[in-house]
């Protein structure tokens, strides 16, 4: 065995393309990557072509691989919102995984495929173009026509006759038939599960809520799913960008043959725990459980019969958003106990338990009113995980991976135990930098102070590092983390996500 993984990601940005290396770095395993130039540029869609060339050639080297069939058939996560091609020339790019698998019958394959999103907005920068002007109405229309459907609710019937006369008719139809051919193409995959080429097939769900045509999607996947019997090897759930990491390390457990961790759940207020996430369709239990499951494990009921104690740091009443400055108010409320929860982490790390923590009190970034007190509290090297990024699933898979890794060497050591630790506190100081620091505190520095439709590229990023790094300084010294800043990047030219490089201080 290799220890190597091939990954095809859904793009380029680092959650995607590098936290995974990151995170299998942890277990002692290496991930190949293609080059980031292949991999297209926000609508920019990948060279397909020279992506199916770089995974024929790793091929022979590598014990598996975690492949986006959204950059495979589309060219990546974005562009499968927006590319026109026909259905026929997607399926013909998929007939790749078929050859894979043919030529490396025993090299297992697990792949992803997101349900395709709706945003309710007018933003068009990752959407087709007429969704500055309809944006906001394709998502009620998607809305009220699902639900319609599940309740028959006549207001949900009138709505959708009113959106129907608002929206043009040529592009109602563009969206709807770019919605059923992505659904054609997923159906399809089923087969590939069916008759053995894929492993492990996961539809994860972009950024969704209770009714909507994804949903609806979803409905009719899950049928299809369970008359073909074929639960055990499909999962549908909430996320997208972190289903890579909970892909390699599902991948990983099997190559290496170790029973995967139990979780034990510790929330830090059972309202919260009940809510449903933004961007998602469940509450954050179940999101917990799905994330847990689509990873290969499961929940137990105490700590003792754990190996991870997964602690989730939960809103009061609801969850705010720090990207959009949205219900800010009902997170840090008395529905939750931020000092309980923390002294709950204190007695498991004594007990020599794995503790890790998922901050989903907010989306798009880390808890402020949590988060330092955890860090006054808590030493970074006794924990096992921690994420802050995105959505709840994005977070919450994420830390499951991570954990899991750490989990691995401890049960089949492979590599020096005190290199396993060093990898994890990079891991966890980067996502602290990336999910605390930027996210929470220096994007809407930066927001109030520039004029993000006027100001340049080159100017942007100077901002952005200038506030960065005047921030982290601060920060790394008063916790006394011995890293330094080598490169601050912003993949796709916007502030909502920014690329980090770290090293520790001194190394070369």
């Amino acid at each position: 065995m290799n220890k190597k993984i091939a990954l095809i990601p859904i793009d380029a940005r680092p959650v995607t393309r590098e936290l995974p290396k990151q995170i299998a770095r942890i277990g002692g395993w290496e991930v190949q990557l293609p080059d980031k130039e292949i991999l297209g540029f926000l609508k920019k869609p990948g060279n397909i072509n020279s992506l199916s060339d770089w995974l024929l050639k790793v091929a022979p080297e590598v014990d598996g691989f975690v492949l986006s069939t959204d950059m495979l058939a589309y060219g990546g996560l974005v562009p499968s919102r927006i590319n026109s091609d026909e259905m026929q020339v997607i399926f013909k790019r998929i007939e790749l995984i078929l050859h894979l698998k043919k030529i490396y019958p025993e090299k297992p394959i697990m792949a992803f495929s997101a349900t395709m999103r709706i945003s309710n907005n007018y933003v068009n920068e990752e959407e087709k173009e007429y969704w500055e002007d309809y944006g906001e109405e394709i998502w009620q229309y998607s809305y009220h026509t699902h639900r319609y459907v599940r309740t028959e609710c006549e207001e949900s019937k009138g709505k959708v006759e009113k959106l129907s006369a608002v929206i043009p008719p040529d592009i109602l139809r563009d969206y709807l038939q770019t919605r059923e051919r992505n659904f054609q193409v997923n159906l399809s995959l089923l087969d590939l599960v069916e008759n053995g080429t894929i492993d492990v097939l996961v539809f994860p769900q972009d950024d969704t809520s209770e009714y909507g045509l994804n949903i609806e999607e979803q409905e009719s996947l899950t049928d299809f799913v369970r008359k073909r019997q074929l639960s055990s090897k499909v999962f549908i759930y909430p996320g997208a960008d972190e289903v890579a990491n909970t892909l390699i390390s599902r991948l990983i457990y099997k190559l290496e043959k170790v029973a995967p961790p139990t979780f034990f759940p510790v929330y830090s207020g059972e309202t919260g725990s009940h809510v449903h996430a933004m961007y998602e369709d469940r509450p954050i239990c179940e999101s917990v459980k799905g994330q847990v499951f689509a990873f290969g494990s499961y929940t137990v009921d105490n700590a003792n019969d754990a190996d991870i104690v997964f602690a989730v740091n939960v809103p009061g009443k609801q969850q705010g958003d720090l990207a959009l400055q949205r219900f800010l108010g009902e997170v840090d409320t008395s529905h939750r106990n931020i000092g309980e929860w923390v002294s709950r982490i204190h007695h498991y790390v004594r007990k020599q338990k794995l503790v890790a923590i998922a901050d989903v009190a907010y989306a798009n970034g880390a808890d402020p009113a949590m988060l330092p007190r955890l860090l006054d509290d808590v030493t970074l090297s006794h924990l096992s995980g921690f994420g802050a990024w995105n959505t709840a699933g994005n977070t919450i898979g994420t830390v499951v991976a991570q954990s899991a890794m750490l989990y691995l060497q401890k049960e089949k050591p492979t590599i020096p135990y005190e290199e396993v630790q060093e990898h994890m506190e990079e891991q966890i100081v980067l996502r602290l930098l990336d999910d605390f620091l930027y996210q929470t505190i220096v994007r809407q520095q930066v927001r109030k102070a520039v004029n993000l439709e006027t100001i340049t590229d080159e100017t942007l990023l100077q901002e952005v590092v200038f506030r960065f790094n005047e921030e982290a300084k601060v920060f790394l010294e008063k916790y006394s983390l011995d890293y330094e800043i080598k490169d601050i990047y912003l993949p796709w030219n916007r502030t909502f996500e920014i690329g980090i490089r770290l090293a520790k201080e001194g190394a070369n």
